[in-house]
């Protein structure tokens, strides 16, 4: 805090009052609001560069930067994250380019994806047995083992589309990348404006919609917002077809201690692997 209140009389700010927010600290004065963190991420001036300015009015000091505080406008959230979607496409447009395959790595992709889809199906075959094992079993193991053909078949699905895609991907010379904000939500988008680039770096456009299917392919109609993404800044068959193996995937089942949040867990992946091949059918029978 006191390498903060250096930095804000240095620049002749004025606080009237502090409030901590993560890891950010929210400035006020007697006539503006900012919002100072620590500078992990220096990509402020490559987004200047590619004229994408979508982001709040920033000043990099050292080791800190000083940013003006966007305040949220209040819209219902399903304009807002196509008002979001919008954004995310024009920062991909705006930061496309080219490497050579073997400079990023379809292979790593492909090698990451299977470690997963191997760890997940020995997960699943270990709570199964723990279940089958059970004199009577608990709810959680119960409803589990109901719906265990659904899973199973989900990753056997994964499984053949991985080697599928790779069989696609393995030859190619170059991957496009741009820019990912890489942490996209509802909360990081206010007035039109992307705020917490701390995690941006630099991979596959798919990897943005990644992150955002997961923390909103509820209740959101989310081949609206694919949709709407794909006019802007459409996708290439192999990135879809990644993007749609990624969503595809089961998680992890991270069991608690308490068995009505167990019902909990088990009730939420069941419910996502049919939110997700709905929207998988919408898509394919709009291509």
């Amino acid at each position: 805090m006191n390498k903060i209140n250096e930095l804000l009389k240095e620049r002749n700010i004025k606080p009237i009052h502090y409030e901590k927010k993560g890891k950010t600290v929210i400035v006020t004065t007697k006539d503006h609001k900012y919002a100072i963190k620590k500078n992990t991420h220096p990509i402020y001036e490559y987004l200047n560069q590619r004229t994408f300015s979508y982001y709040p009015n920033t000043i990099v000091d050292g080791e800190y930067e000083i940013a003006d505080y966007v305040e949220d406008v209040d819209i219902p959230d399903d304009q807002k994250i196509l008002d979001l979607i919008s954004l995310v496409a024009l920062l991909h447009t705006k930061t496309t380019h080219y490497k050579k395959v073997e400079e990023y790595g379809y292979q790593d992709i492909y090698e990451a994806i299977k470690g997963n889809l191997t760890y997940l199906r020995q997960e699943y075959d270990e709570q199964m047995d723990k279940a089958e094992s059970e004199i009577f079993m608990s709810p959680s193991s119960y409803l589990l083992a109901r719906h265990i053909t659904l899973i199973y078949n989900t990753l056997s699905f994964c499984e053949e589309e991985l080697e599928k895609w790779y069989q696609k991907v393995k030859d190619l010379r170059k991957i496009r990348l741009v820019i990912l904000h890489n942490h996209l939500e509802l909360d990081h988008f206010h007035n039109n404006q992307l705020i917490s680039w701390n995690k941006a770096k630099v991979g596959s456009p798919i990897f943005d919609l990644y992150g955002l299917y997961q923390k909103t392919y509820t209740p959101f109609v989310w081949e609206e917002i694919f949709q709407k993404y794909q006019a802007a800044y459409p996708l290439k068959e192999e990135e879809k077809e990644l993007f749609f193996l990624l969503i595809s995937l089961p998680t992890p089942l991270n069991w608690t201690s308490s068995e009505y949040q167990n019902v909990q867990i088990v009730r939420q992946k069941l419910d996502y692997i049919d939110k997700t091949s709905h929207f998988l059918e919408q898509i394919k029978k709009k291509s």
